[in-house]
C-alpha cells in the first residue's frame, strides 16, 4: 500500500541534500540512534524500541514509515497506522534531529503521507495524534496541517516525569458526512463538546442528566477479583475469538493491541487491556462481562491495573450512551476529550469521549500547551476537584 510515496529531495545548501522516502529494514538501527539522540533511553513506544515490531510494522503494508536520510543519516522518523476497515489512521513517533529542525522536516513528513490517504487514494475518514507538551512546536505542526484540538490526557505517561499529551483529529468530509449527530451526553461532558464544537460547528447535544446506583457516593462500590493474565500469544489468540457485550460494546480503542487480560475466577468478567510497563500507562480495549454495573467493573480494572503499578487508566465511550458515560464518571473516571467520528458501525461514524483515571498526584509543572488546550484542561481539572475533592466536604456530617 504505501508503495505509492515517491521520494522527495529536500536541498539543505551546504550540508547536502535531504531524501524523504518510506524506510527500509537496513535503516532499523539508525533510526533507532536518530531516537536515542532525541529521547534518551526515554522512549517508550514498543515499535520503535523493539526490533522485531519495527521490522514488522516496516515490512507491514498497514503502515507507512517514513524517513528523511542526509548523507547516509536518518535525520527524521515518523509513522502511520492506517485501519482499512475501519477507515481511520493514527500518526505517531515524528522526530528529528535538533540540527535539521529549521527545515520543517517533520511537516514535510506529516503532509505528504496525509495528502495520500485522504485525498489521492481516500483510504481514510480521519487521522489522529497525540503531541506531547514539552514544547508548543508538535501542537503547532499539527495546527498547521489543519488538525482539530480535541482534548488533553492529563498525566498519561510516567518515565522520569508526569507527561500530559494533547489529543488531535484531522476529519475529512466524509467523516462528518457520515457522523451519527446529536450525540447524548451527560453534562459533565458537555463543556468538552462545546470546545470542539466551535472548530467545526457541531449541532446541539442531547444532554442526559441520568443518575447512577453509585452516584450519590454514598454507598461504597464493591470490588470484582481479578487475577492477572500476561501471556502475549494467549491473549492475542483469544481475543480474536471473544465479541465485546454488554457496555464494553459502546467502547473503543484504536491501534491498541492487548497485552493484558484481566479475568475473575468465575470467568464472568474478561477485560482486555494495553499496558505498558515503563511508562506506567494502561488502556481497555474491550471485554466480555454478565457484571450489571460499569462502574464495578471499571472501579475494579483501576484498583487492579493501580495493584500492577500503573499511573493511568483510559477508556474511550461512545457519545451516545449516556448511562453508560454516568457508570464512568461514578467510577472517578474524568473526561478530557471529545473526539467526533472515532468509532465506525456500519456506514456510520460515532463521536466517542475519553475518560480517564491517574493514580498520581497531578503534575503540570512542565506542560506547555497553546490556547485551547488550556480550555480542556480548565474542564479536567474542575471535574476532578469536583470528584476527588468537593465529595469530602459534601460528605461532612452537620455542616
Amino acid at each position: 500500500m504505501p508503495a505509492r510515496i515517491l521520494d522527495k529531495i529536500i536541498t539543505n545548501q551546504g550540508q547536502g541534500d535531504i531524501i524523504v522516502r518510506l524506510a527500509r529494514v537496513q535503516d532499523m538501527r539508525r533510526i533507532q540512534m536518530l531516537y536515542a539522540e532525541v529521547y534518551g533511553g526515554s522512549y517508550s513506544i514498543a515499535i520503535v524500541t523493539d526490533r522485531e515490531r519495527m521490522r514488522s510494522a516496516i515490512e507491514d503494508n498497514d503502515y507507512y514509515w517514513l524517513v528523511a536520510e542526509c548523507k547516509g543519516r536518518i535525520v527524521g522518523s515518523l509513522v502511520y497506522a492506517v485501519d482499512l476497515q475501519y477507515r481511520i489512521s493514527k500518526a505517531f513517533g515524528a522526530v528529528v534531529s535538533q540540527e535539521f529542525r529549521k527545515l520543517n522536516l517533520a511537516y514535510t513528513m506529516m503532509k505528504l503521507i496525509l495528502d495520500d490517504i485522504t485525498k489521492a487514494r481516500d483510504l481514510v475518514d480521519l487521522v489522529y495524534a497525540t503531541t506531547r507538551t514539552a514544547n508548543y512546536a508538535p501542537q503547532k505542526l499539527t495546527e498547521s496541517l489543519g488538525f482539530v484540538k480535541l482534548g488533553i490526557f492529563p498525566n498519561t505517561h510516567k518515565v522520569h516525569d508526569n507527561e500530559t499529551h494533547c489529543l488531535t483529529g484531522y476529519l475529512t468530509e466524509q467523516a462528518l458526512q457520515r457522523r451519527r449527530r446529536r450525540p447524548w451526553l451527560i453534562p459533565e461532558a458537555v463543556p468538552f463538546y462545546e470546545i470542539v464544537s466551535r472548530q467545526i460547528n457541531l449541532e446541539k447535544p442531547v444532554i442526559k442528566n441520568v443518575r447512577g446506583e453509585y452516584s450519590d457516593h454514598k454507598q461504597k462500590i464493591p470490588l470484582l477479583h481479578f487475577e492477572a493474565i500476561t501471556a502475549p500469544n494467549f491473549i492475542r489468540n483469544r481475543y480474536k475469538k471473544i465479541k465485546s457485550n454488554s457496555f464494553f460494546e459502546h467502547i473503543v480503542m484504536p491501534f491498541h493491541d492487548p497485552n493484558l487480560i484481566l479475568i475473575t475466577p468465575n470467568q464472568g468478567t474478561e477485560v482486555y487491556l494495553t499496558y505498558n510497563q515503563k511508562d506506567k500507562y494502561s488502556v481497555v480495549v474491550g471485554g466480555v462481562t454478565n457484571e450489571k454495573s460499569f462502574t464495578i467493573v471499571l472501579e475494579s480494572i483501576a484498583r487492579k491495573v493501580s495493584e500492577l503499578d500503573m499511573a493511568y487508566i483510559e477508556v474511550i465511550i461512545d457519545a451516545y450512551s449516556p448511562a453508560i458515560q454516568r457508570d464512568a464518571l461514578d467510577a472517578r473516571y474524568i473526561p478530557s476529550a471529545y473526539f467526533p467520528c472515532a468509532k465506525r458501525v456500519g456506514k456510520k461514524r460515532y463521536d466517542c469521549i475519553a475518560f480517564s483515571r491517574t493514580f498520581d498526584v497531578l503534575d503540570f509543572r512542565n506542560v506547555k500547551i497553546i490556547s485551547l488546550y488550556k480550555n480542556f484542561l480548565r474542564e479536567y481539572l474542575k471535574l476532578w476537584r469536583e470528584n476527588y475533592i468537593e465529595l469530602a466536604f459534601k460528605s461532612e456530617p452537620g455542616r
